[in-house]
């Protein structure tokens, strides 16, 4: 299965991601204006270019599955990695605490990770990784107080 030049599943699936997070802005109280740390800066870095290489397979000649398990791994994978990300986002908003921060944290980094490896999708997977280094060491700092 070869998909277009904008993957719309992936749309989706960045869709799927974004808008727990973008209620939970919207409603939490105590809004702080965060400073440009290094870690913030490399979440950022990450987290924007994961969710563009998600959707548009810049770097890759092909944007696709090289077999019908990939796809079939993909799609079931995703699912459930999604899934999971809503009802651990419900507990969040219920209450916020560290060990259901780096469930969410590693939720995400595994969708766009997933999708890197099982698209061959090589610049994805570098950034899911530097998103990954910036998104756990803010979620730790954040929660943790360190």
């Amino acid at each position: 299965m070869v998909l277009n030049l904008i993957n719309f599943i992936q749309v989706a699936i960045v869709w799927i991601l974004i808008i727990p997070e973008l209620l939970y802005s919207i409603h939490r109280e105590g809004r702080e204006v965060k400073k440009a740390t290094p870690a913030s800066v490399t979440e950022q870095l990450g987290r924007y270019t994961s969710m563009i290489l998600m959707i548009l397979p810049l770097g890759i000649r092909e944007f696709g599955f090289t077999s019908k398990e990939e796809m079939i791994i993909y799609f079931s994978a995703n699912g459930i990695f999604l899934f999971a990300y809503i009802l651990f986002y419900i507990l969040f908003f219920k209450k916020q605490s560290f060990s259901v921060a780096m469930v969410l944290a590693s939720l995400r980094v595994i969708v766009f990770g997933l999708c890197g490896i099982l698209l061959h999708h090589w610049f994805l997977i570098i950034f899911a990784i530097i998103f990954a280094i910036g998104h756990f060491a803010v979620t730790v700092k954040k929660y943790k107080g360190a």
